[in-house]
Order: structure tokens, then sequence, then C-alpha cells
């Protein structure tokens, strides 16, 4: 018993886990170019994975999802953004240069807009529900760093990072990646899951959108979108029980924000609410 504890335990680096909770075995699934480099800062050429229903990674999405609610409970500002590139460690940065007023960063345009510098590769158009990305990333950020000198700095508490990544071998399928960077090394993730979808794609029917965004002032004609003091962001993560990844028809931008997220019921069990300031 004793010398299975200790392979166990020596089994757990990444990329050696053979998911035998898998009904359907494991599998090392590759994936094109430099992805696994990006997402997981290793040189591995696959990792080895069990498609779904796996419960060992269910296990690890539940904690990553109590250490998410204990990064936003620290945090003075939580901000969601879409994309449609592959996570690397170029789009995150540890700290964020202070700016005039920080009062004026409502949103996750302004967010990205007021550090163009350090998230330009972010397109514009982040408010609302995140249909045209298929990828996106939840900045969780801190308080000012050397707050008696000139050059103040807005420290970055962590960065959580969703891919959906084609796989290479076997071809057809996708991987998807939900994934914690903090500190100094934002290039090797704290924490992660993964989800392996055999031959699934996600397509113009995928998962999406990632997340949808209640502004400060909501619509009168739509109730259900009014955050007059308080925003907050939805935001859904892949779940290791679900074996198809493509649903109901990823919906078309309308002016009821609930109408552009209709197709996530059901899909995952890992919905989070977040609000944008968790001090409030």
């Amino acid at each position: 018993m004793i010398g299975a504890a200790v392979i166990t335990a020596a089994v757990l680096g990444f990329g050696t886990v053979s998911d035998l909770t898998s009904r359907g075995g494991s599998v090392n699934v590759q994936l094109p170019g430099s992805v696994i480099t990006d997402l997981y800062g290793t040189n591995s050429t696959f990792i080895t994975i069990g498609p779904n229903p796996n419960y060992f990674q269910v296990a690890q999405a539940r904690r990553m999802k109590d250490r998410l609610f204990n990064d936003v409970s620290s945090a003075t500002a939580v901000f969601c953004l879409g994309r449609n590139f592959t996570g690397s460690p170029a789009i995150r940065p540890s700290q964020f240069p202070a700016v005039d007023d920080f009062r004026l960063i409502d949103s996750p345009d302004a967010f990205r807009d007021s550090f163009e510098d350090q998230l330009g590769e972010f397109p514009s158009g982040q408010s609302g529900a995140l249909l045209w990305a298929t990828n996106a990333s939840i900045f969780v950020l801190g308080t000012l760093d050397n707050i008696y000198q000139t050059a103040n700095n807005l420290a970055v508490v962590a960065i959580y990072e969703m891919d959906f990544v084609p796989t290479s071998n076997p071809a057809g399928g996708t991987f998807a990646s939900v994934r914690r960077y903090s500190g100094t090394n934002m290039t090797v993730p704290t924490d992660y899951f993964h989800v392996y979808y055999p031959g699934e794609s996600n397509g113009a029917e995928g998962f999406r959108p990632l997340a949808a965004f209640f502004p400060r002032f909501g619509s009168s004609a739509d109730i259900f979108a009014v955050a007059t003091n308080h925003p907050f962001t939805f935001v859904w993560w892949p779940d290791p029980t679900v074996s198809r990844l493509e649903g109901a028809a990823v919906p078309s931008a309308s002016g009821v924000l609930r109408d552009n997220y209709s197709n996530m019921g059901g899909r995952t069990s890992f919905f989070s609410i977040l609000p944008a300031f968790p001090p409030l």
C-alpha cells in the first residue's frame, strides 16, 4: 500500500496522469504547434487524458472553482475578456500601471481600453455576451502596489484562462482547458483541469458564450439585465461529465441580454456569477 501511494504521487506530474476514472480509458492527445507550451509552460508533445465522463477532472474542476471564488473574495475588480486566439504568457500581465481615475473602468471594454498596451491583443467589443469568442480570460485584480510612491501599479491576484483547441491527433476532437496563473510566473499554471471531447468540434453550435457581462446601468426593457450598482458577469466552464460539446445554436446578438446565452442552459454544471467589484 505504501508503494502504491508513492507511485500514485509520482505520476501526478503534468502529462503523465492516466485518467483511468474515465469509462473510455485514456489517450495521448496531441495539440497543434506550441499550444501545450503556451498553455502549460512545458515542452510535452501530448497530454494523456480520458474522454468524458472523467471524474478525476471533475474533482480538479471543483477545486478550481473554489479557488476562483477565494480569489474573487479578495479582489478589487473582476473582468472577463473574450478572444479567438490561444492563451500564452504574452497576455498574462502580473500588474497594470496606474490610471488617472480607476472609477471609469466599470466594464470589460473600459478595462481593455484603459490598458491597451497590455491587452491590445484582445479585440474591442467585450460588452454583453461573448457570442463571437471561442476562448476567454478572467482577470482578478488586486490593490495598488507602492501606494506611497509615484509609480503605482495595480496588482493582478490571478488570471484564469479558458481555451478550446482542435486536436491534431486523434483528429476531429476538441481539447478544452481551464487554467489559473498567479504570482511572478505567468507561464506555468498553479491549477488546471482539462476536458477531452473525441470526435466533437467547437463549431457553429459550440460551447459559447463563455461569459455574459451585466453592466452597471441596465435597460428598463430587459429587467434581467439590470445591475444598477453591482455589475456582474456570468461565466461558464466546460464540464468533464458531459460528452457532447456542441448543443443548441449560438444565438445571434440581441438587445435582450438573456436571449444571448439561452443556449447554455443544461450544458455544464460549472457556472459562476462573478461580481465586477466584490467589495461593493
